[in-house]
């Protein structure tokens, strides 16, 4: 009983190994070009339905350009602030002031720092590492 207990180990850690390589190769990609299909594939052609994961869905836009009605709680844009004191000087529409048409002033010139110029590192010689176990007298 003993004897054929070690016969099957002995087997099993033989046939194990060569299993998993026929598995292996087996999962493994198969060799050689892919095989091309005749029939293209058409996407959204005639006589077929879209397909909607791949059609372009509008997306809604955050803000409207242009409100349809004003807000009834929003103040008018063209009346006056109630806090200004002379009603004909208040913003017109919310708009930015105009811009002048100085032009803008030029850059200043940075001088160049006062370092002298790079210099390339010295380069060591090669070396040579004579490595025969005869001794030849060259070295």
């Amino acid at each position: 009983m003993q004897m054929l207990k070690r016969v099957a180990l002995m087997a099993a850690v033989l046939v194990i190994p060569v299993l998993l390589a026929l598995g292996g190769s087996l999962l493994a990609a198969p060799s050689g070009p892919p095989a091309e299909d005749p029939r293209p594939v058409e996407l959204n052609g005639p006589g077929s339905r879209p397909v909607p994961a791949l059609e372009p869905t509008p997306t809604p836009s955050p803000m409207p350009s242009q409100p349809d009605a004003p807000d009834p709680g929003a103040p008018d844009p063209g009346a006056a602030d109630p806090g200004t004191a002379d009603p004909g000087t208040a913003d017109p529409g919310g708009q930015p002031p105009p811009a002048s048409l100085e032009p803008a002033p030029p850059a200043p010139v940075v001088p160049p720092a006062n370092n002298p110029a790079p210099t390339p590192a010295p380069v060591a010689p090669p070396v040579v590492i004579d490595d025969d176990d005869v001794d030849y007298g060259d070295d």
